[in-house]
């Protein structure tokens, strides 16, 4: 899924008018996981690399899995999980909370670019028959349930955040939302 998807998602699960500053670790939470493919790409960008070279031969290579298996791991964040539970850290609770629904949408919907989700324990990688984003991998099919998915969340969000500003920013992202889904069904079509 989209990093806007995990986020929105992660928030409906979580987020609450009253704590705000657990709803900014569910929004830091539910990025995390994908923080080390900003960074990629940043410095793909700095280097000069194509998209092509970028995507298909650089990100396969070192530090960049070893870092997108540690952002990406269900073990580190339960333990984080279990730590802050232990220790009543409402924020780091929040936090290894919202990363773990990040990584359990990823799970089901990354093929051949899956993350090592058990690291680091295992190296092993879930290749879901179907993709977010590749058509090759029923990518209609992941994109429509990122799409929907994400919608609803919106809308669970705007109705639990009264206040305008906060409806205004779920209205814009609703229609951005709108619009991908529009676009995929035409690509699709």
């Amino acid at each position: 899924m989209n990093t806007v998807a995990h986020m929105v998602i992660a928030s409906a699960v979580m987020a609450r008018p009253d704590r705000p500053k657990q709803n900014w670790a569910i929004l830091a939470g539910s990025f995390l996981p994908d923080a080390s493919m900003f960074v990629f790409f940043a410095w793909s960008r700095l280097q000069g690399w194509s998209g092509e070279e970028t995507w298909n031969v650089r990100y396969w290579t070192e530090p960049w899995q070893t870092l997108g298996a540690i952002s990406n791991s269900l073990v580190l964040f339960g333990l984080f999980l279990a730590i802050a539970w232990w220790r009543k850290w409402p924020l780091l609770m929040a936090l290894s909370t919202a990363a773990l629904i990040h990584i359990g949408l990823d799970l089901p919907l990354h093929a051949d670019d899956a993350h090592r989700h058990f690291w680091p324990i295992s190296d092993w990688r879930f290749i879901s028959p179907v993709s977010y984003w590749d058509p090759d991998q029923m990518g209609w099919l992941g994109g429509l349930i990122e799409s929907l998915a994400a919608l609803a969340a919106i809308t669970v969000l705007w109705r639990r955040f009264p206040r305008k500003q906060w409806r205004i920013a779920f209205f814009v992202l609703g229609v951005v939302q709108g619009l991908v889904l529009a676009a995929q069904i035409a690509w699709w079509l």
